[in-house]
């Protein structure tokens, strides 16, 4: 018998105008967000290749160490593969982080920055197609799945048949579901099979692993909101109420919540903004460079160098004079190094106390607990973007010990001979991005909120319509 109600559920959805509507602008719209992430990644790819080439040939044009010392080096951010499906905030949040010996590194050279028309519109992605499209479908083919038939009379006739309302619950639940997996399931393979056949487009199996999590992500979601929808539509005794109070839910989800919770994160947790923090750094700098302009004076009347006539002498103070520099200049940015770091665990400790409570706020909704396990995944995310900032800080005084080393022991040129600067010892900026279990560790809370938010729903949706007045 419930196979009997399965089938019969499948049928009459398939045959209704609204799931051919569904399948067909699903089919479009995951395939074109497929398409236009493949060909997003690909310009970045490119981009990234020109901008590491470019970098290395500003390096090299250099004059002097020096001059390598101020205007310092671009670490380029390398794209990620799955963000051909989830986009994540990275191109919002900068694809470059110039290092040098004074600054702290920032990411700049956004996507947004260099052409502001995609802030006003946004990625289309596949985890917005599920976020947006298929949730509100989700709706659609639920909002009158038991009122509808309420108010058609079919209810009540299949109810005089002696079918078990417990079965008949579970069989609408079950054929109403696959009918909403169909939209999603096929236009979702044909886009994977274009992911793997498509040139320059390389997938690992740990990448494959993400993907199929991500997709069972989208799985959950939509469950969410289908056993959401049999849930009021087993409490309303009018189709039209059970969609306004479907849509009204929704709208919560996806929308208000998630902006409610940044905008109170931000008042019980607040912190100084970024220009504060770089005006505090700015102004320390320039203490430490009258500092240093005091302090080199006093070195050199108390050390003045020797006349030409003696060449010895002047050769022993050039000497003494270059260790007694590079030791100086060592303490110097020391010291900015350790006021900027102090200044920026102050400020990171803040950021990660409000960040954690607008998450652990947002979490409520479905939709954001969709983005953040979505974005770990895909390595898009807000943890990535800051892995990968740390990682830019921890090779700033590793470069910077360098080329304080080449400043030491570099001579100066003779005159007419062109400078040429020694790269080949130059270190290199290493990231490792998170592993699959990290991955994992951080998305299981939103896994689990869903998987609750479902046995919830359904567990309302099937208490409720034991007890639902059918006349």
């Amino acid at each position: 018998m419930l196979r009997d109600i399965v089938k019969k559920e499948i049928q009459d959805t398939i045959m209704s105008p609204r799931f051919v509507f569904t399948f067909l602008l699903c089919t479009i719209l995951i395939l074109l967000s497929v398409y236009t992430g493949i060909n997003n990644y690909q310009a970045e790819l490119k981009e990234h290749s020109a901008a590491v080439a470019l970098n290395k040939k500003n390096l090299e044009s250099q004059q002097s160490y020096g001059q390598l010392a101020g205007i310092g080096t671009r670490v380029n951010r390398k794209p990620q593969v799955l963000s051909t499906i989830v986009s994540g905030i990275w191109e919002a949040v900068g694809r470059v982080a110039e290092v040098n010996i004074v600054f702290d590194p920032s990411m700049i050279e956004s996507k947004y920055s260099s052409n502001p028309i995609f802030a006003v519109f946004g990625p289309l992605d596949l985890s917005f197609i599920v976020k947006i499209v298929l949730s509100l479908f989700a709706i659609l083919f639920t909002y009158d799945a038991i009122v509808g038939e309420k108010e058609r009379g079919t209810l009540k006739l299949a109810l005089s048949n002696r079918v078990p309302r417990d079965r008949l619950i579970l069989g609408k639940a079950i054929g109403g579901f696959v009918s909403l997996l169909i939209p999603l399931v096929i236009p979702l393979i044909l886009g994977l099979l274009i992911l793997m056949i498509y040139p320059n487009i390389s997938l690992s199996g740990n990448d494959w692993l993400r993907i199929g999590v991500i997709c069972l992500m989208f799985l959950l979601y939509l469950s969410v909101f289908f056993s959401l929808g049999l849930f009021i539509s087993s409490r309303t005794t009018r189709s039209s109420t059970s969609f306004l109070l479907l849509l009204f839910i929704w709208v919560t989800f996806v929308t208000v919540i998630p902006k409610a919770a940044v905008m109170i994160a931000g008042q019980i947790k607040p912190i100084p903004s970024v220009h504060e923090i770089t005006a505090q750094k700015d102004a320390y700098f320039q203490e430490i460079q009258k500092q240093a302009g005091a302090e080199w004076r006093q070195y050199t009347k108390e050390n003045p160098r020797p006349g030409k006539d003696k060449p010895e002498e002047r050769k022993k103070w050039d000497e003494e004079t270059r260790k007694w520099s590079e030791e100086f200049r060592g303490r110097l940015l020391g010291k900015i190094e350790e006021q900027n770091a102090a200044l920026e665990r102050d400020y990171q400790m803040k950021m990660r106390q409000q960040q954690r409570l607008a998450v652990n706020l947002s979490r409520v909704s479905p939709a954001s607990a969709l983005m953040f396990a979505s974005m770990s995944l895909g390595r898009t995310g807000v943890s990535e973007h800051e892995r990968f900032l740390n990682s830019v800080k921890a090779y700033k005084p590793i470069f910077a010990k360098w080329v304080n080393q080449k400043i030491g022991s570099s001579q100066p040129p003779q005159e007419g001979e062109q400078p040429k600067l020694d790269l080949s010892d130059m270190p290199q900026h290493e990231f490792t991005p998170e592993r699959f279990s990290e991955s994992m560790k951080r998305m299981l809370p939103d896994l689990f909120l869903m998987v609750f938010l479902i046995i919830l729903f359904f567990v309302g949706a099937y208490v409720s319509f034991l007890r639902y007045d059918v006349r």
